[in-house]
């Protein structure tokens, strides 16, 4: 269970790195071919565009590191009372999050962002699978 625990709050701590460090990333040449991929699907062309798609997703880095940070409490707390509920609200955050990203960005044609979801999701729930018989 500890393996499972350490494993979340990595995952977690990802989340608040990745978050923080997003609008920096936007910027660089390996994510480049993100943002061609959005600007064709939105048809988009100029300049300006591939600028603001990239403030878009930057400005978007705080609020991953801030689900970092409160995933990173449910998981602490969770682990500290394992009851069915608390696993079950770690479940439900995770589908919520992937499930209805992954729709939204697959009805804009961004197949990358439900791919991305779809490694995070099973990195996540495949733990809490292996340990849900130890919260009752």
């Amino acid at each position: 269970m500890l393996y499972a625990k350490r494993w979340l709050q990595l995952i977690a701590i990802a989340h608040i790195i990745g978050g923080l460090m997003l609008p920096v990333v936007v910027q660089l040449d390996i994510a480049q071919p993100y943002f061609r991929l959005m600007a064709n699907e939105f048809a988009l062309s100029s300049q300006q565009d591939l600028l603001f798609l990239q403030f878009l997703v930057g400005i978007f880095g705080p609020t991953i590191a801030s689900w970092g940070v409160l995933f990173w409490a449910v998981v602490t707390q969770s682990f500290a009372l394992p009851t069915k509920g608390a696993w079950w609200l770690m479940i439900a955050a995770c589908v919520v999050w992937a499930v209805y990203d992954s729709i939204y960005s697959n009805f804009y044609g961004l197949w990358i962002n439900a791919v991305i979801n779809g490694v995070v999701f099973i990195s996540i729930v495949v733990p809490l699978w292996w340990v849900r018989q130890e919260f009752e």
